[in-house]
């Protein structure tokens, strides 16, 4: 049986200041599903607008609705290493290839940056995630302490991932 061909995905875009407020409301629906783990909203305003100062995110307009966000991950560089967080995507646009876009677009960002590693961190509790960056060549490196334990309503941790950007020859 033949299956329709995926609609392509809007381009993706550095946000910008505009974008905050969409950002959180983004980051906040898609990590709803941490309520079994951790208390309260995953960001908010000061959060977002602090870490466009010392990174910046990439985006993914939802198709046909002008301001609106469907998609979007953090990028921050640090040395020749780039580290991805927040990777969010609005329930209503899972499962349709946007977070795989997302961070592929970041991994090309921080190769042409000169990168030759990019992280990530995950809670340790999400065990839906690993599969996911496992195919896209990441590894787990590293166990780190939770950052913010006074959300935590469970122990957990962060496990560190890391992916080469660059051919074993190269690094």
């Amino acid at each position: 049986m033949n299956r329709p061909s995926p609609e392509p995905l809007p381009p993706i875009r550095l946000a910008s200041a505009v974008d905050v407020a969409e950002i959180v409301r983004v980051t906040n629906r898609a990590y709803v599903v941490e309520q079994f783990c951790l208390r309260g909203d995953r960001t908010d305003l000061s959060d977002v607008a602090s870490r466009m100062r010392s990174g910046r995110f990439l985006a993914i307009d939802a198709p046909g609705q002008m301001g609106t966000l469907s998609a979007l991950a953090y990028l921050s560089i640090e040395a020749d290493r780039g580290y991805l967080g927040t990777l969010s995507v609005d329930p209503a646009f899972q499962g349709q290839g946007q977070a795989k876009a997302l961070v592929l677009a970041v991994e090309e960002r921080c190769r042409q940056e000169g990168c030759r590693f990019l992280d990530i961190s995950v809670v340790n509790l999400r065990k839906d995630l690993f599969p996911f960056y496992l195919r896209l060549g990441f590894a787990p490196v590293a166990i780190l302490p939770f950052p913010r334990p006074e959300k935590a309503l469970r122990p957990l941790h962060l496990v560190q991932m890391t992916k080469a950007l660059l051919a074993p020859e190269d690094l």
